[in-house]
């Protein structure tokens, strides 16, 4: 009596990989955080298959992979991200990865194993097309949800948005739809749909549009040059392939036509345009703030977004600075590199402070936004070669297959435009799940070209012996619980406590329940909880901490402690953490701690690029009254970066308290005067003001001043935040422009006085009569 048949074997297989493709739709509201939806289920999916297809290979060989180039180029590649695991700087990291990004080697390797399982299951070109076209239906759902995403921006009337659908970002998105865009071309070509009908045809090069209409509206500038440099490289091909002239004249004149354009971009583009940027006394210049806006911005900003590049966007500068910050880590880690999700670490310990001078405020990179630069730090010399030979030995693949007759031009032309486009949008981009998938699934099937296409044979091969397929499957049920449902369950209750559905006993007790799970996820649990914590003190009014709170923080900075503990020195963002929830215990209750206040210290010297701490710490000196040395900390930081305008904000604010805090009348006006210049340079530097209260004090200063000009610029930045009161400051704009000659403008305010509170109107018909 048959068991299992491999009939059953080969479709429960099929099964399971056509279910894989379909991950790129998964979104799980429950988990956290974004990506773990489609990683988790990935996960289990493919170990599932994967036992199954060894039961399958093992008892007839025609399913095990054929040993091709592309074969061993994989298995080269995965064996030297095995070895920067091994022998990186946080091996543990390296292999489970985070809940953040799924990309440690064991999420990795999973990618390897589905290739296998592919390469060797399905067989013959009728079942190749099949997965494809499945692929492609998963593409097509995909891009309805982007479809319906951009519309309902649209019809709502509000921006026309970069769309990224299910996959959660929109370069991602466009990188994975590069597949769809591609290969929905081949089933229309001639040369291989001789067969198929009419409606077909039109259908699959409607998916083609569609994919098109979405990448460009994802927004993304390095898609948008994917697909430009696959248009050349097709072209180049089609110079040399093509047996018709006109086709031969036509890519010939593109090219010239695109050499001549690229001469252009290069002599009068904006490429080497350098932003304007005006000095601090035209910045206050009454006639430049008060000037009218310039009218309402394009709906369809994407486009705008597209047509703009620059070398010297704020993008592109942040992303030159972080690879040369990353390059000293292949310094340290030549060449097998610092280990897969250890990225971080080299950024952290060489973090230039030429960064603040184009963002202020996303200064934590886990990724340089180049998968070649990332491979070069993660992977080593040894990992970015081996990354390099799969391409190598596709390009290779495919002009050996189409010389040899094996692959027509379609085809040829097919896949040298889905690897361009990946290859040159790795320049601007890294890895994550739906992009890698939808490359994983076009080096399978461009790996079906170049083994002996040969079906297994029709007999029906069966197990008799049961005992050994429940032992694999218990097998892979003990691993899929500890290594996947173990780490699900600390997710979903992660997410549960972030719900903001609890109160924080109840949401303190729901980490708590994630943090027993113990796995890989607990620092980033920990950390999390530590973010709650902070919020909640913040948002509490009241001096003195209640006795649950004043708990809960100390668990939280507990937590922090461990995570540092556990973790390398360069993992900053726990020490930056345990900084900031010190200060507010600090602020709230008057509790020193030497441990935590040399853990800041040493951070400071660990990283002295960074600013960060250097606030951390001037801000606990704040707190203890010691406004002198409070200052002294942050001048010194200043000097990293002079463009950076937090410092001079802290320092502005650092002598407003000191002032408050002194008793003496003229020292008290004296200190104030000293901190408005700092003020006047953060405001000029950018710095943005949460809170319109924190400018009152400047406001006064004005006003006694009679600096007019001054007084109309800070009520500017402060109805700007909307605050409760805005009445009150249009007075004070109003009686300003009065003061300043401008008397449109203090009708316009006066006006809007009347509008607001219509007892005041009697006030404001005086005041207009004034003006007259």
């Amino acid at each position: 009596m048959n068991f299992i048949s491999e009939n059953t074997l080969v479709k429960a297989v099929k099964a399971g990989v056509y279910a894989v493709l379909f991950l790129p739709l998964a979104v799980l509201p429950q988990i956290f955080p974004f990506i773990t939806s489609k990683g988790f289920l990935f996960q289990i999916i493919v170990e599932i298959v994967f036992v199954l297809y060894c039961l399958l290979a093992f008892k007839n060989p025609a399913f095990r992979p054929k040993k091709t180039a592309l074969f061993y180029a994989l298995s080269f590649y995965f064996a030297a991200l095995l070895l920067s695991t091994v022998f990186g700087a946080e091996p543990e990291r390296s292999f489970f990865g985070n809940f953040e990004r799924m990309w440690g080697f064991f999420q990795l390797a999973h990618f390897f194993l589905f290739f296998v399982v592919v390469a060797g299951v399905f067989k013959g070109r009728e079942a190749w097309e099949r997965l494809v076209r499945v692929a492609m239906f998963a593409g097509f759902l995909v891009i309805a949800g982007g479809v319906y995403q951009f519309a309902s921006a649209l019809l709502a009337g509000q921006q026309a948005p970069r769309v990224s659908s299910t996959i959660g970002n929109p370069a991602f998105l466009a990188g994975y739809l590069f597949f769809t865009l591609i290969f929905s071309l081949l089933f229309p070509a001639p040369s291989s749909t001789k067969e198929i009908p009419l409606y077909k045809r039109y259908s699959y090069l409607a998916l083609s549009l569609l994919a098109l209409f979405i990448i460009l509206s994802t927004a993304t500038r390095g898609a948008l040059v994917a697909l430009g440099g696959a248009l050349v490289w097709l072209a180049f091909l089609l110079v040399f392939i093509s047996a018709k002239k006109y086709i031969k004249v036509a890519a010939l004149s593109f090219l010239i036509l695109v050499a001549l354009l690229a001469g252009w971009l290069f002599a009068y583009g904006s490429l080497f345009e350098k932003p304007q940027k005006i000095s601090q006394e035209q910045y206050y210049d009454i006639n430049r703030f008060d000037a009218p806006s310039m009218g309402e911005e394009v709906r369809v900003d994407f486009l705008n977004r597209l047509t703009r590049f620059s070398l010297y966007d704020p993008t592109t500068q942040t992303r030159l600075i972080t690879w040369q910050s990353a390059l000293g880590g292949v310094k340290e880690y030549p060449l097998f590199g610092i280990g897969p999700e250890n990225f971080v670490l080299a950024f952290n310990k060489h973090f230039n402070a030429d960064f603040y001078s184009y963002e202020k405020y996303e200064i934590w990179f886990d990724r340089s936004h180049n998968i070649f630069m990332d491979m070069l730090v993660m992977g080593g010399i040894v990992g970015l070669l081996a990354y390099l030979g799969i391409f190598a030995v596709c390009l290779y693949s495919i002009v050996s297959l189409y010389r040899k007759g094996k692959m027509d031009k379609v085809y040829f032309l097919a896949f040298n435009a889905f690897f361009a486009m990946y290859l040159i949008q790795s320049f601007f981009l890294f890895d994550s799940f739906s992009v890698f998938l939808a490359f994983i699934v076009a080096v399978a099937y461009l790996n079906s070209f170049t083994g002996e296409e040969s079906k297994q044979k029709e007999k029906s091969v069966s197990w008799h012996y049961p005992r050994v397929v429940f032992g694999s499957l218990a097998a892979v049920v003990v691993a899929v619980y500890f290594l996947n449902v173990k780490p699900m369950m600390e997710s979903y209750y992660i997410a549960e406590a972030e719900s903001g559905a609890y109160d924080i006993d109840r949401t303190i007790a729901l980490y708590q329940q994630a943090l027993s799970y113990n796995t890989f996820g607990d620092n980033e649990a920990r950390s999390r909880m530590a973010l709650t914590v902070a919020k909640t003190v913040q948002g509490i009014k009241e001096e003195k901490l209640q006795g649950n709170i004043a708990g809960y923080v100390d668990l939280a900075i507990a937590g922090l402690k461990k995570n540092i503990e556990n973790t390398n020195d360069y993992h900053l963002l726990y020490r930056l953490q345990l900084s900031d929830l010190y200060n507010l215990k600090l602020s709230r209750t008057g509790m020193e701690s030497a441990q935590i206040e040399d853990i800041i210290r040493k951070s400071i010297q660990i990283s002295p690029g960074r600013m960060e701490f250097e606030f951390a710490l001037a801000q606990t000196e704040f707190l203890k009254g010691n406004f002198t040395k409070a200052i002294s900390i942050l001048e010194e930081a200043s000097r990293k970066n002079p463009s950076h305008p937090m410092p001079y904000w802290k320092i502005s604010q650092n002598y407003y308290f000191w002032s408050k805090a002194e008793k003496d009348l003229q020292k008290s006006k004296a200190l104030v005067a000293q901190g408005i210049p700092y003020l006047e340079k953060a405001l000029y530097l950018g710095q943005d003001v949460r809170n319109y209260q924190e400018l009152l004090w400047a406001m006064e200063y004005y006003n006694e001043k009679l600096d007019y000009s001054r007084m109309v610029f800070i009520n500017k930045q402060v109805l700007a935040k909307n605050p409760p009161d805005a009445i009150a400051y249009h007075m004070n704009l109003a009686l300003a422009y009065q003061a300043l000659g401008k008397k449109d403008k203090a009708r316009e305010h006066a006006l809007e006085v009347g509008k607001l509170d219509p007892a005041q109107q009697p006030a404001v018909d005086n005041f207009l009569r004034e003006l007259q």
